[in-house]
């Protein structure tokens, strides 16, 4: 305990001084002729003469050290305190929250923080857009759907999104009523983080919370993920494991890994609810706004018109499997297998050797191919030209490229995880979890035989977004 403690201590102090460095731009140091001793003169030019501190450059360096000390606060804080009283301490305060059964006219916030500002159409984001814009489509009777985001400065508010900017409408803050559920749809860690407290007023009043969750990864593996991440994510786990009464998942997958992470809060299945989301494939159901605005992130899918690829979607990431593809097609291209790898997706984190064993590769622009900035439109001519799609991620919470890929009809050679196991009646196949370079390669080299012989029959998935948001709106009204 004590060695966690002076671990995180340590951490808060190496925080700090590394923000005072770099806070003080204008001191000088200098060596005395006489002496080897250093001496300071801040905020001085080189000719010695006194520069004056403004106020407002002391106010932009006292709130940059607040926000530099918020995350290693957090930690320490974690720290201290253990995790099942945090989770208690609050759970106790919203016990004898008000009546809520059945008012009149009840509102369905949804949390929209992240993709109404800035919508980079990751796989999480493409559920968000596609869950928040059904649930526009689809209001239950007696209920009125709202939109709502957060910044650092301003707390959770409703929005208009997606019809207008959201940073230039008037501040309406939720007015919060019995019976009125907030849904945690986006990833929003830092607008959960900066305004927990005003959600935790929200479920104390008489609403209530459920939170949408992909995975859990960055607590499972956090060696994939940067520390900030990791930390971030950590509070965000802390936070809805006190205040939410629901988690919506994406997978049997995810709801085992939230249940099981949960015990840890000294909290039993009995003490929240959980639904699983079955999730949609088709992205025209919920398209950026880039899909219909133009074709800039179409060109380099454009080039490929006429080339047998395969194609790999998703983040550039550790644990996605991108360096395992691409050990496998050297084997494959030193042996004559003349076929296209394109990997499509924006760079991600932890990832430098890999980006430099892409760019470097002497096949990079001819047969292996990676593009980082494709809107859906390009996406989805992606998938409709490839001749199959590679899965090669060593983890997921669910993996929506793969189903993406059945819904286009195409074939795909997934890593043999439990998550990808559902889609096996689809007519997905699968290679080891554990494949060396050799085996992945003798893998798609029979996987493509066998597409070009007619003998991979795909079974697209069945229902979609609307099927998605039905399942949603009866777990959180009901």
């Amino acid at each position: 305990m004590y060695t966690r403690i002076a671990s995180a201590l340590r951490s808060s102090i190496r925080d700090i001084s590394s923000f005072l460095m770099i806070s003080m731009p204008h001191t000088r140091r200098i060596s005395t002729p006489c002496t080897s001793r250093a001496i300071s003169f801040p905020h001085c030019d080189c000719q010695g003469q006194h520069r004056p501190i403004r106020p407002c450059r002391v106010l932009k360096r006292i709130w940059r050290l607040r926000q530099r000390l918020e995350l290693p606060a957090h930690g320490l804080h974690q720290t201290l305190f253990p995790r099942a009283l945090r989770s208690w301490r609050v759970r106790r305060c919203s016990q004898h929250r008000p009546d809520c059964s059945s008012p009149l006219h009840r509102t369905l916030y949804i949390d929209v923080a992240v993709v109404s500002v800035n919508d980079a159409g990751t796989g999480i984001q493409r559920v968000v857009r596609a869950l928040a814009l059904g649930l526009a489509r689809q209001k239950p009777p007696g209920w009125q759907i709202q939109f709502v985001a957060a910044t650092r400065e301003q707390p959770y508010h409703c929005v208009a999104w997606p019809d207008s900017d959201t940073n230039s409408e008037k501040l309406q803050l939720i007015q919060f009523r019995p019976g009125d559920v907030f849904v945690g749809l986006d990833y929003s860690l830092n607008a959960l983080r900066w305004h927990r407290r005003q959600i935790a007023s929200f479920r104390r009043q008489g609403g209530i919370i459920w939170f949408l969750v992909h995975d859990l990864l960055p607590a499972q593996r956090p060696d994939w993920f940067s520390s900030n991440t990791v930390l971030r994510h950590q509070i965000w786990l802390d936070t809805v494991a006190a205040i939410a009464d629901g988690f919506l998942c994406n997978s049997r997958q995810t709801e085992a890994d939230i249940i099981e992470a949960l015990k840890v809060y000294g909290l039993a299945s009995g003490d929240f609810r959980t639904c699983v989301l079955p999730m949609g494939h088709d992205i025209r159901e919920a398209p950026h706004m880039a899909l219909v605005e133009n074709d800039s992130g179409c060109e380099g899918i454009h080039a490929l018109r006429g080339k047998s690829f395969f194609l790999k979607v998703g983040t550039l990431e550790p644990r996605k499997g991108h360096i395992d593809l691409i050990r496998a097609f050297e084997t494959l291209w030193a042996n004559g297998f003349d076929q296209t790898l394109v990997l499509l997706g924006r760079r991600g984190w932890h990832v430098d050797d890999l980006c430099e064993a892409i760019t470097t590769h002497p096949e990079y622009g001819r047969r292996l191919i990676w593009l980082d900035n494709v809107n859906d439109a390009g996406l989805i001519e992606a998938f409709r030209e490839s001749e199959g799609v590679l899965v090669a991620s060593l983890a997921e919470g669910f993996g929506l490229p793969l189903i993406e890929a059945l819904g286009h009809g195409k074939p795909v050679l997934a890593r043999d995880i439990p998550v990808f196991k559902l889609h096996e009646p689809n007519g997905v196949w699968f290679f080891p979890a554990d494949a060396s370079s050799q085996t992945l390669a003798d893998y798609i080299f029979r996987w493509r035989l066998a597409i070009r012989a007619g003998a991979v029959i795909i079974h697209p998935p069945k229902g979609g977004w609307e099927a998605s948001v039905q399942t949603l709106l009866a777990a959180v009204t009901a």
